[in-house]
Order: structure tokens, then C-alpha cells, then sequence
């Protein structure tokens, strides 16, 4: 899971210290976890951005807010490279960036009731696609935030693009005042500075030709565009249970609804009401009262929001292959990448390691299957033989990669000993739709498991939170293990598996 900030630690009164260095400047001058660093040579801290950059100097007084509400001042003298050696509660120290779009797919507004606040947390914060490579629209900039980027050179920088059109976009993003992506990327480029993008494509909306014109626009923008990802539109049970239609239209006034508005993000005007938007000669008829609802959108509005077929997602690769090969010929890099979703939707073998360069967008789910089979690869070699006792266990996984860990398994049952099966457990959650791992809840897992009837069990470590301690319905391992029975540990990478196994090897 991608980095998820907790507002309620964010004080706008500079970074709240949550760990200090032992031997480092900041013990020697008595910062204590609790501290609150203010300011840095008279500047309020808006975030870790401002702190490094106002410790590469080699004199700096700091202002300190301790625990107990008195403040200091100390000045230190330091190398440029040299850091204070403490770590923040949260990398934003004032009023995170929310966001104001009302994309048919969000994730957020196919949630259901009673989870944890900060996962309705609406997100759109550049500093957060910075630091993290979290995707953002940059729907939300003022000339302060562009100013800023240019003069810290922010780079790279993370956007989600989804179509470059800005009548398409309007549509994927749910708002009709949609800035022109192509031009904010000329912007970035010519302040020297890097932007790896993505689309989410949803069949018969921005994917065909649409997609096509997308593509061509984004490398156009080589070599400020580094990489381009096109990833399918992901949609759970809660999206349209119970409500019809299932559209488009339908979709983005979700956004709308009493149970969404005034929420933790600034309230948007509605698609309805035509006084808070001005309207202009080009664009009088995207949202016309006297017409109806996105009137110029006509059908494409009605089309059913939907997942990917097999044989529409084949497509959508054979297109990205196309311009694969163009972009190869043309700069030595393959540029656009379909995600590893794609193929495996599709039954397609997954592509060479030569073919995502180097692996520029790997957290964005692009490359990360044929970086797991290389891996396994290369270190299913130290497993051991045998284990000196016999062993069951369960590789637990999403519907949509137990094609792949099926031949982990394979290889793991010629161990003398040890019986492993694969748990690919259907999202009963989330609905049947969701096939990926990352979203598996433990009141899911925990009945496959019991089902399976393994002594042991091995969890897909993406189906934590970014500190891998909970999962998205907020069990720890340790509580998944306790109600399945069994003890559990949980893997991410081949090496992990490995060691896993020589671990059990080794048992008396």
C-alpha cells in the first residue's frame, strides 16, 4: 500500500520529532522524541522537504518547541551533507493537499462504512508524489505550489493523467474545470524537471482511440515524460450495489452524495449547479444546464463503468506493444508499460525483464510479476531438500497472481516433507472483482485458511498498510494467526520465501 498520511499528527506548527539518533547532532544538542522543530534560520517548516533543504547549509539555527511547551533556540555549525539525525511523526507538518476531483473509479467512494478514517482520506498532495511516488492530478496547484516546485526542482513527480484530451480527462476526472496536463508537463520540463504518469483506462472510455491519442501526446513529452503506465480500472461490490444505473454519470455523482460531501476534503460544486462554473464559448455544452447533465459527453456518460475483459485487455497490451517498439527504435528505452494486471488478465506470458528498462514504475504493479519470477529464479536454489519433519503449509494470494505462485509452489513440494498448496482466496469483500492481493481482507482470509486445514501459512506482505502492521480492515498477523489457528508469517519477495522454508528446515 502506497503511503497514507495521519492528519491528526499534522500540527501546522513544524515536525513533531518521533525518533532521535543515538550520537547524533540532535542528541548532543537534547532534542528528545516529542520535540517540535519550528523553524530552521527564521523559515516555518511546511514539511521534510523544507527541513533538507534548509540542512544543506553549514550554519543553522534551529527554533524547538519542546514537549512540555518551551522554546529554544540553538544554532549548530555542521558539514552540508550532515543531518541532525532524527525522524518526523509525519513528513507533513502543515495542511495536506485533499483532492477535488470526482473520478468515476475512485477507490475511496467504492468503500464501505466503518473503517479507519484515514483510509476515506481523499489525497492529491504533490509533496506527497515527491517523496512517496504517490500519483497525483495537479488539479489543485496555485502559482505558490508551482513557484515552489520549480525553485526546489521537485523531481521526479508522479501524475495521473489518464487521458491527455482535456474533454476526455474532464470526464475521467469528474470535473469540467480540468487544467491541460499536456502544458503543466511542458512547464515542469522546461524548470529541468522529470514526471513519470499513469492512466487508469476503463474499457470503452479513455482506452481505443482515446488511449491511443494519450500515448502519442505523453511521448511527445519525452524526455520530461520518463515512463507512461496504463493500468485497469479497478471496481469493487460497494461501487454500484444496490444503485442503477451503473455509468459513468452515475459514478462521478456518487462524489455528490450527502454521505461524501462535506466530508475531509473542500466541498466541489456539483456537476448540477451551473453558478459556480463559468462557461465558455468551447466548452458551453460539457456542462449545460438547458441541455441536462454533461450533456456533450451524450453517451459516453451512459457507458457502464466496468472491468476489463480478457480478450479487451489482449488489446490494450497489443496497443502498448506497438508504441513499445516505436519508442525503443526511437530513444533506447520501451517508455509506455502495460501493468502487470494486463497480462495476467489477458493469459499472457509476462514480458522479459529487457522490456520495463528499469522497472520505472515497479510500485505502480508494472514489472513487479517478472521481477518476482527472476527472483525466484535465481534463489530457489538454496532451498533445502528436505525438512526433518513433515510440514503443511498455505501460500496465501489474490485470485488474479495464483497462476504464479502455483509454480512457486511446484517447486517448493519437491522438498522431501514439506506439502504446500496455494490459497487464492476469492474477495468476498470487496467483491469478486477484486482479484489482487493488496486488497485481501482477514475476514477472508482467516475462513481460507481455516478451510485449507495447513499447519502453517505464508501472507502476501501487500495486504499490510506501508508499515506492514494491519491490513485494510486493521488486523495485525499476530491476530490473523491467533483466529486461523495456525501461526502465520508474511513474505514479499522470493528471498523472504526462502528463508522462510530453510527456517523451517532447521527445526529440531
Amino acid at each position: 500500500m502506497e503511503y497514507q498520511p495521519d492528519v491528526k499528527r499534522i500540527t501546522g506548527e513544524g515536525g513533531v520529532i518521533a525518533h532521535v539518533a543515538d550520537q547524533s547532532i540532535a542528541a548532543q544538542i537534547g532534542l528528545r522524541p516529542g520535540d517540535t522543530l519550528v523553524a530552521i534560520d527564521g523559515q516555518q517548516l511546511r514539511d521534510v522537504i523544507d527541513y533538507r533543504f534548509a540542512m544543506a547549509e553549514t550554519r543553522v539555527t534551529l527554533l524547538v518547541r519542546t514537549a512540555d511547551g518551551r522554546e529554544r533556540t540553538v544554532t549548530i555549525d555542521k558539514d552540508p551533507d550532515e543531518d541532525l539525525g532524527i525522524e518526523f511523526t509525519e513528513p507533513l507538518f502543515e495542511r495536506l493537499r485533499t483532492c477535488n476531483n470526482k473520478c468515476p473509479f475512485c477507490f475511496l467512494t467504492q468503500m464501505p462504512k466503518g473503517f479507519r478514517k484515514t483510509l476515506y482520506l481523499k489525497d492529491d498532495d504533490y509533496r506527497l508524489s515527491f517523496l512517496y511516488a504517490n500519483f497525483v492530478t495537479f488539479t489543485n496547484l496555485t502559482e505558490a505550489d508551482w513557484v515552489r516546485i520549480e525553485q526546489q526542482r521537485l523531481s521526479p513527480l508522479y501524475i495521473s493523467v489518464h487521458a491527455s484530451d482535456p474533454f476526455w480527462r474532464a470526464i475521467m476526472l469528474g470535473k469540467r474545470d480540468v487544467p491541460d496536463v499536456r502544458e503543466q508537463i511542458k512547464r515542469l520540463g522546461r524548470a529541468g524537471i522529470r514526471v513519470h504518469t499513469q492512466i487508469v483506462a476503463c474499457p470503452q472510455v479513455n482506452d481505443g482511440e482515446v488511449l491511443r491519442q494519450s500515448i502519442e501526446d505523453l511521448i511527445a513529452l519525452h524526455p520530461t515524460v520518463e515512463s507512461i503506465s496504463v493500468v485497469p480500472v479497478g471496481l469493487t461490490k460497494f461501487r454500484f450495489e444496490g444503485k442503477a444505473p451503473k455509468t459513468i454519470r452515475a459514478a462521478i455523482q456518487v462524489h455528490e452524495t450527502p454521505e461524501w460531501i462535506d466530508t475531509n476534503w473542500e466541498r466541489q460544486p456539483l456537476w448540477e449547479d451551473p453558478t459556480t462554473i463559468p462557461l465558455s464559448n468551447d466548452n458551453r455544452s460539457l456542462h449545460d444546464p438547458a441541455l441536462g447533465f454533461c450533456s456533450r459527453l451524450g453517451t459516453v456518460s451512459d457507458v457502464p463503468l466496468r472491468c476489463y475483459t480478457s480478450a479487451e485487455a489482449a488489446a490494450v497490451i497489443d496497443l502498448i506493444e506497438l508504441f513499445q517498439a516505436r519508442c525503443y527504435a526511437q530513444f533506447g528505452l520501451h517508455l509506455v508499460y502495460a501493468s502487470d494486471e494486463f497480462y495476467l488478465l489477458a493469459g499472457r506470458p509476462i514480458p522479459p525483464a529487457e522490456r520495463y528498462d528499469d522497472m520505472p514504475q515497479y510500485s505502480n504493479g508494472v514489472g513487479m510479476v517478472r521481477d518476482f519470477l527472476d527472483n525466484w529464479a535465481r534463489v530457489r536454489r538454496r532451498l533445502p531438500s528436505r525438512l526433518s519433519r513433515p510440514t503443511t503449509l498455505a501460500i496465501v494470494c489474490g485470485t488474479l497472481v495464483a497462476p504464479i505462485m502455483h509454480q512457486v509452489a511446484a517447486r517448493l513440494n519437491r522438498i522431501e516433507n514439506l506439502s504446500v498448496s496455494v490459497v487464492a482466496v476469492v474477495n468476498q469483500f470487496f467483491g469478486e472483482t477484486v482479484t489482487v492481493s493488496g486488497l485481501l481482507t482477514a475476514q477472508d482470509v482467516i475462513p481460507a485458511l481455516r478451510a485449507a486445514g495447513c499447519e502453517r501459512a505464508l501472507l502476501p506482505r501487500v495486504m499490510f498498510d506501508y508499515t506492514g502492521e494491519r491490513t485494510i480492515d486493521d488486523y495485525s498477523p499476530t491476530r490473523i494467526g491467533a483466529e486461523a489457528g495456525i501461526p502465520v508469517a508474511v513474505a514479499g519477495e522470493p528471498d523472504e520465501i526462502v528463508r522462510y522454508v530453510q527456517a523451517l528446515s532447521q527445526r529440531e
